[in-house]
């Protein structure tokens, strides 16, 4: 760690000094594109101000320099075509040029166009934590799980403080490890509500136990067991455990209260791809059946049928309100084929990321969206 940070270092050190040699000529050509003698200040501010404008990198995680420059020129793209009525206004009236047209202007001239590049690819190596950070959503800085009192608790960066767990927020954007994998439960360890401590794991094999022992014995269905089995062989399996997503059984909605609404039976948070799918095991005989059924009249079976249903559609919608959850039902059928279902889970497990924007296609469709602003 200590090498890498050195090497961010080192390469920030030789950004600013490339574009130290470069501001002269640089400010030269601005001054003539905005048509009056500008500061450096005035120049950077146009570029660096907009970090949170053209891109959300507060909450977004950029690959690279290169994918967080695409995205930036990617969202003054788009403001470009937000903007398009006033642009045309201000070019028809000769009124003074906003950073919508500064930039894409810049950006035609190959110098200024150099010199943007290296000072964006600076600024990613200035916040480089901060930049390749996933960001998940609040709701997500806490993970509780299990059946009835057997509650536990998967936080990105714990601290006990005044009785209650809670993350330290101070602490969270510190943190190396992929959040909801084998390695986040490793460094952080899982969280007992009424204790003041963590549970630790000395390695993986020693949470493979605790997760085989403690966590999949809750649950009696053969079906949950039959996927749990699996997933603990696939971890053992696997060249790189540690980044493997943690499959979270009865994740719970209303966190570690006892009295709650809904638990989803497994759930995968994978912060390779910031995507979040449940999967439910939901057979006929538990999930829509209806005691004394032969005793009940035909439009009583369907009153209660249609309450199950709302009520399984009612906890879909929650989780994916509340944490943005998409929920895969296995029925009947697809547990008759239990391979399936886990290859169905083991491909959510496995989802990287598709790859970043190339900053020539987003340079190429800001050209084009810059030049069809009518005048």
């Amino acid at each position: 760690m200590t090498t890498l940070t050195q090497d961010i270092q080192a390469k920030e050190e030789e950004l600013s000094a490339r574009l130290e040699e470069m501001r002269e000529e640089a400010l030269n050509r601005f001054s003539r594109i905005v048509g009056r003698e500008s500061t450096l200040q005035q120049m950077h501010a146009h570029v660096g101000r907009n970090n949170n404008t053209f891109v959300d990198s507060v909450r977004m995680q950029f690959h690279s320099p290169e994918d967080f420059i695409a995205r930036w020129l990617n969202g003054l793209t788009q403001q470009v075509m937000e903007r398009k009525d006033a642009i045309a206004r201000r070019r028809r009236f000769g009124d003074r040029k906003r950073t919508e047209e500064i930039i894409p202007e810049m950006l035609q001239d190959q110098f200024l166009h150099n010199y943007i590049h290296l000072f964006l690819e600076r600024n990613f190596y200035r916040n480089f934590e901060a930049r390749v950070r996933a960001k998940p959503d609040q709701n997500l800085w806490q993970v509780w799980f299990g059946a009835g009192k057997l509650v536990w608790g998967l936080l990105i960066s714990p601290a006990h403080r005044f009785g209650e767990w809670a993350n330290d927020k101070s602490q969270m954007r510190r943190e190396n490890y992929a959040y909801w994998t084998v390695e986040h439960v490793l460094e952080t360890g899982l969280i007992a509500p009424e204790s003041e401590k963590p549970v630790m794991f000395s390695d993986v094999e020693a949470f493979l136990t605790f997760y085989q022992t403690v966590l999949a014995r809750v649950s009696n269905s053969q079906y949950e067991q039959a996927i749990s089995d699996r997933y603990l062989a696939y971890i053992r399996e696997s060249e790189s455990p540690g980044t493997v997503p943690l499959l979270i059984p009865e994740l719970r909605y209303a966190g570690k209260e006892v009295k709650h609404l809904y638990r989803l039976d497994f759930s995968v948070l994978n912060p390779h791809t910031m995507k979040m799918v449940g999967f439910e095991i939901s057979p006929a005989s538990s999930h829509m059946s209806i005691a004394g059924s032969t005793k009940k009249t035909q439009k009583v079976l369907n009153e209660e049928l249609s309450a199950k249903w709302c009520k399984e559609a009612d906890k879909r919608n929650a989780y994916f309100e509340k944490f943005g959850i998409t929920t895969i039902t296995f029925t009947d059928k697809d547990l008759a084929d239990i391979d399936q279902c886990w290859e169905d889970i083991r491909q959510a497990l496995e989802e990287r990321s598709s790859g970043p924007l190339t900053i020539e296609g987003a340079e190429r469709e800001l050209q084009a969206a810059y030049a069809s602003v009518a005048v």
